[in-house]
């Protein structure tokens, strides 16, 4: 029999996980104590805080890192077996939750196995919770909402660990990682949320405010110079989207959601002359143009400059700067070997005429790394899609 905890809002407060590419907890941590959210703890990949619903809000619209914020609906103890699960599911007031007209899916992830030897099937125990929560509305209305996996009005999440099942209901929507300004994209796109988090290792909050220059010399599509103006300009990135997963949920405010998104309208800054310069350039004119059409979709071709050129033909334009790049790497080992002599030229480049600049870049090929040839002062481990990266910090003296 399982044992349940229902989490049921406090004098205002809710349960929220916020969750982010894996290596940049930390950062996501930062972010979220920057809004002033009682942290309650920090894991790979995610951190978990208290809030109410307008710092719910602000978590959506504001946090760069984040992928997804949840907001738990019921903790449930011994949950060994799908039936376990279909009595838990069931006990949520899912009326109370969302609206029968509209859609759902439902998603269902598992760690630490402990007290059962057997595999989960993942799709069948979310099948489970699904029937559980189409059952609710059927004892309620006589009728059940539809499942769209493709494009849900409502998303549920349910996590397993070591038995304990917490029933999550998805913010966010679409991944907060797609803030909408991406018309086109090259061949390795960054994840745009793991491109912020990437400024914000590399202390691009700090030196942006000092107006520190910021160079991506292998600048593809532009996210990274796009999320290097966002944090410029101190622009909260959900501000770029027009809709999240909250907006079907029956204890949704507009009014209040929309006076948080002007608050932090009202916060950007937009002058020019109070702004880092910022710098892109890719040896390919096609990728220029998919970058200038995404920094206007972006709101930010104003504070960003571009520029057709190898990064071997540029020149350092202040004393020190910073780079942060994400440049090409092969996926496949005669892919990497053709681009060994490309990291032993950036390597080159850094060396001889940047001096005085620091250089963050991301690689998942480690013999691309070291053909650059200069000692990384720090380094992070970071899951760039399905691929595990090395992110490498490097000061040129």
């Amino acid at each position: 029999m399982s044992q349940v905890i229902i989490r049921k809002k406090a004098p205002s407060n809710y349960r929220l996980f916020a969750i982010c590419p894996g290596g940049l907890d930390q950062i996501l941590k930062k972010e979220v104590e920057a809004l002033s959210a009682p942290i309650l703890d920090v894991y790979p990949g995610g951190v978990e805080f208290e809030g109410n619903l307008e710092l719910a809000y602000r978590a959506c619209l504001s946090l760069r890192t984040a992928s997804r914020v949840l907001l738990m609906l019921q903790e449930s103890k011994k949950i060994f077996q799908p039936d376990d699960l279909y009595a838990a599911v069931k006990l949520v007031d899912w009326p109370r939750v969302f609206s029968p007209n509209c859609t759902f899916a439902v998603y269902f992830t598992e760690t630490q196995k402990k007290g059962r030897r057997e595999n989960v099937n993942t799709q069948y125990w979310a099948l489970k919770a699904k029937d559980a929560i189409a059952d609710r509305f059927m004892e309620r209305y006589a009728e059940r909402p539809n499942v769209d996996r493709a494009d849900p009005d409502i998303t549920v999440r349910l996590h397993l660990h070591d038995q304990i099942l917490k029933i999550y209901l998805d913010l966010s929507g679409n991944s907060l990682h797609e803030r909408g300004y991406r018309v086109e994209v090259g061949e390795a796109p960054i994840k745009e949320n793991l491109a912020a988090g990437l400024l914000l290792l590399a202390g691009w909050d700090v030196a942006a405010k000092e107006k520190t220059p910021l160079l991506d010399p292998f600048c593809g599509s532009g996210t990274l110079l796009i999320e290097a103006a966002l944090i410029a300009t101190n622009t909260a990135p959900g501000l770029l989207r027009h809709r999240f997963g909250f907006f079907s949920w029956r204890d949704h405010q507009p009014k209040l959601f929309e006076r948080v998104s002007e608050e932090l309208k009202a916060k950007r800054i937009l002058d020019p002359a109070e702004l880092p310069m910022i710098f892109g350039s890719d040896a390919s004119l096609d990728m220029i143009r998919i970058s200038e059409k995404n920094c206007e979709r972006a709101g930010m071709a104003e504070f960003i400059k571009l520029t057709q050129a190898r990064f071997e033909e540029t020149e350092a334009f202040q004393r020190k700067g910073l780079i942060v790049t994400n440049p090409p790497y092969g996926v496949r080992l005669d892919e990497a070997e053709a681009l060994v002599a490309v990291y032993q030229a950036m390597g080159s480049t850094l060396k001889h005429k940047y001096k005085g600049w620091t250089c963050g870049v991301i690689t998942s090929e480690p013999k691309l790394l070291h053909a650059i040839a200069l000692k990384p002062s720090k380094k992070w481990v970071l899951h760039n899609g399905g691929l595990e990266s090395i992110y490498s910090l490097l000061q040129m003296y």
